[in-house]
């Protein structure tokens, strides 16, 4: 027999809400009558609290549903920007595997799983990874990042920003803000807001001739002006690919990075924001056997007192180092941050790179090589050279195109051969690099590791980390340059990119990967 819902208990009724994903589908039901308005914020409440409790017994649990790929979905990407807002989380911008930058903007619906594309109206910031974006206000503001230089001319230098962007959720429009006293262009820094003030920290600068920074800018958001803030010593070194969390409006935290293309580091540094000249302490980290294998370019997420990083075990770095590529992934930042992610480096001439990816930016297909190119690479295979007479006359008169010039008539039957040859050679490596694709055995997935932070802003200043179980095996595939942000009682994953090296046949050498994957960490399914 059937009953009406009025009739169920209370009980009952939670836990049917609960049900509900916890964003605008569930704040609705507030508005049916004075009974589900409470159940509603009970529900709300109750979740919260058992989500940070499970956050502090390390229990969270990865969710991966089904995102809708139709009519729209997000380009594969890494290094991009994220924020959520009420029941949404934004992506600006990010790049290719080959260094193609964007500058679009995306939405997820988190009630509903679907992507959206805004088209915003005003002044759009410019094509760009690796910068910072910050939720002030129903705006995002958008600053510094870099960008891959056009292949003509050559030999030009990866561009750097200081430009400033903010965006209105609500007018869905970009605005450009023109200042002074701006700060070196920057890429792969971090950034905070604390009262009307954004504080931004290190990354990669131009004004250092592509170092490190451990400077602090400070740009007002109701006046818009900026200034350089005066710290005490000693500082931390100067980073990019760090974390930065917001602790309370006189306090953040900086975890991680990399001091320079060489090294990775995972210290702690608080920052209190007081006075003239703001202090610098250095954080004692405890439970170091639990700590992740690096936590460079790991973004980390502020849950209660409790930090959430996601990175690879210990332990794992030394079963599968032939595998995943540790020299690469682990030993050093410079070989991702320099040429996976395509961040500046002073040791490093900057070479123009030819835009493989195919239906990019609405293009599709590539350029055929020339074919004076191939001629010289299959004679080169060969060990053949066809007669230096005819060569040098062809060349004088038409240049490298001569093999196809309509009135030279047929090409000769030795140079055809070569070409065939080396098309068959292109089409062998081609497959061999899809088939090593996917063939990826043992491979590594991010774990979720958990430092407790509530005695740092207390006389010791020391943070810990939670012992992990390490039986969690269902997390996405090992990778960096992800964003990891906080919604309604859960954590929300995107993209990334990671490095796997194949040998395969005559292959050897490295396979990048991009994602546009998304993951949610959410603790265990719980009744009220």
């Amino acid at each position: 027999m059937a009953s009406p819902i009025d009739f169920l208990p209370d009980e009952i009724l939670e836990y049917i809400l609960n049900l509900i994903p916890p964003y605008k589908d569930l704040k609705e039901c507030m508005l049916v009558c004075k009974r589900w308005h409470h159940a509603v914020k009970h529900v709300i409440e109750h979740r919260k609290a058992y989500f940070q409790r499970s956050v502090a017994y390390g229990s969270l649990l990865w969710n991966s549903p089904a995102i809708s790929e139709r009519p729209s979905i997000i380009t594969n990407r890494h290094s991009h920007s994220a924020c959520t807002y009420e029941n949404s989380m934004y992506i600006f911008g990010g790049c290719t595997k080959t260094g193609t930058t964007f500058n679009d903007l995306w939405k997820l619906d988190l009630d509903t799983r679907k992507w959206e594309r805004p088209i915003p109206m005003g002044t759009y910031p410019s094509p760009k990874a690796c910068a910072s974006m910050v939720y002030y206000k129903k705006s995002f503001v958008l600053f510094g990042g870099w960008a891959q230089p056009a292949t003509f001319p050559p030999f030009q230098r990866r561009k750097l920003f200081n430009e400033l962007h903010i965006y209105s959720i609500t007018n869905n429009k970009w605005t450009a803000i023109e200042t002074l006293n701006d700060p070196p262009a920057t890429c792969a820094h971090s950034a905070t807001v604390h009262g009307n003030l954004m504080v931004v920290f290190g990354g990669i600068s131009t004004f250092l001739h592509y170092n490190t920074s451990n400077d602090i800018w400070c740009f007002n958001l109701e006046t818009h002006t900026w200034h350089e803030q005066v710290t005490t010593s000693p500082k931390p070194h100067p980073r990019f690919g760090h974390s930065q969390i917001a602790l309370d409006d006189k306090n953040l935290m900086i975890i991680g990075g990399c001091t320079n293309p060489t090294v990775g580091i995972d210290d702690a540094w608080l920052l209190t924001m007081e006075g003239t000249h703001w202090r610098w302490t250095k954080l004692t980290i405890n439970g170091l056997e639990w700590a992740p294998m690096m936590i460079w370019c790991h973004q980390a997420c502020k849950v209660g007192e409790h930090l959430i990083i996601l990175s690879k075990k210990k332990q794992a770095s030394a079963s599968s180092k032939n595998v995943t590529n540790d020299k690469v992934i682990c030993h050093g930042p410079s070989s991702l941050a320099m040429a996976e992610c395509n961040l500046p480096d002073a040791r490093q001439k900057s070479l123009p790179v030819v835009d493989r990816d195919e239906n990019v930016n609405g293009r599709r297909g590539r350029f055929t090589p020339r074919p004076g190119v191939l001629v010289n690479s299959a004679r080169a295979i060969n060990n053949t050279r066809p007669h230096p007479g005819i060569r040098v006359a062809v060349e004088r008169k038409f240049g490298p195109m001569a093999a196809f010039n309509p009135d030279l008539g047929t090409p000769s039957p030795n140079r055809l051969r070569q070409l065939e040859d080396l098309r068959r050679m292109e089409e062998r490596i081609n497959r061999q690099r899809m088939e090593a694709r996917l063939i990826k055995t043992n491979i590594n997935r991010l774990a979720i590791f958990v430092l407790n932070i509530a005695n740092i802003l207390r006389e010791d200043h020391s943070a810990s980390w939670i012992q992990n179980s390490g039986k969690d095996l269902t997390g996405p595939e090992e990778r960096v340059l992800y964003s990891l942000v906080l919604g309604n009682a859960e954590l929300i994953f995107f993209g990334g990119t990671r490095k796997f090296p194949t040998k395969q046949g005559q292959i050897e050498g490295e396979v990048s990967e991009v994602y546009n994957d998304v993951h949610f960490i959410n603790p265990p399914r719980y009744a009220i």
